[in-house]
């Protein structure tokens, strides 16, 4: 195995780029094996091995790999979510969650009016604005980087960006829909005094749903470039 010339790592990623990859995780994937398969022959051979490479991964191929890396990558991440919010309700986390839920009803006690309702139901909310600020900063560096590194001001990013930029923006709807509807419940009278309970439990789910998806991002942020 030999280290690559800096004009043949030029080279390599020139021909990745005439692919128009979008996926910055299937972009390093094909360079990595670029990399990885070329270091194994002479300097003579180089040029006849990128060519065969080049004959692997054309541009049909590389989309194909792209398109199924983004619809696995959506199941992967729902499926990683799923696993991370059942083990919230195990034996080992399920007495800190009766401690949270204890701790939102007593602090529902308190909540007398509208502004107070929303204060308790969007608190959770405040949590996800930083994390998806600091998700988009991150993100942001880590792309512009690899975009440096291959000379291009074309669109890439990760694969991860959209299907968890979704997930981070399912509680902000949901909050929307409960702003919506918080006056509603005030002034009907059978369920006014429920008002504060119904808050407590939504700011549970709220929460429960932010810490777990944090914990998602902390996961996938060792593999994906997010």
């Amino acid at each position: 195995m030999r280290q690559l010339t800096d004009i043949e790592l030029q080279g390599i990623r020139m021909a990745i780029m005439r692919k128009e990859i979008s996926s910055a995780e299937i972009l390093m994937e094909v360079y990595d094996h670029y990399v990885s398969h070329l270091q194994e022959f002479p300097v003579q051979k180089f040029n006849d091995q990128l060519f065969e490479l080049e004959e692997k991964f054309t541009f049909a191929y590389c989309h194909a790999l792209q398109a199924k890396f983004n619809k696995e990558i959506r199941k992967e991440l729902s499926s990683l979510h799923w696993q991370v919010l059942k083990r919230y309700f195990c034996f080992s986390k399920i007495l800190y969650v009766i401690i949270f839920t204890f701790i939102a009803f007593q602090m529902s006690r308190f909540v007398t009016n509208q502004k107070e309702i929303a204060l308790l139901v969007l608190s959770p909310l405040v949590i996800l604005a930083g994390a998806h600020i600091f998700f988009l900063i991150k993100s942001h560096f880590r792309i512009k980087t690899i975009k440096k590194d291959f000379n291009t001001a074309g669109p890439l990013q990760s694969s991860l960006s959209y299907p968890f930029s979704e997930k981070l923006y399912l509680p902000v709807m949901m909050a929307y829909v409960i702003m919506w509807s918080a006056e509603w419940v005030f002034n009907s009278n059978p369920i006014a005094n429920l008002a504060p309970s119904i808050a407590a439990i939504i700011f549970i789910i709220l929460s429960i749903y932010v810490l777990t998806l944090l914990e998602v991002w902390q996961i996938k942020t060792k593999t994906a470039l997010i």
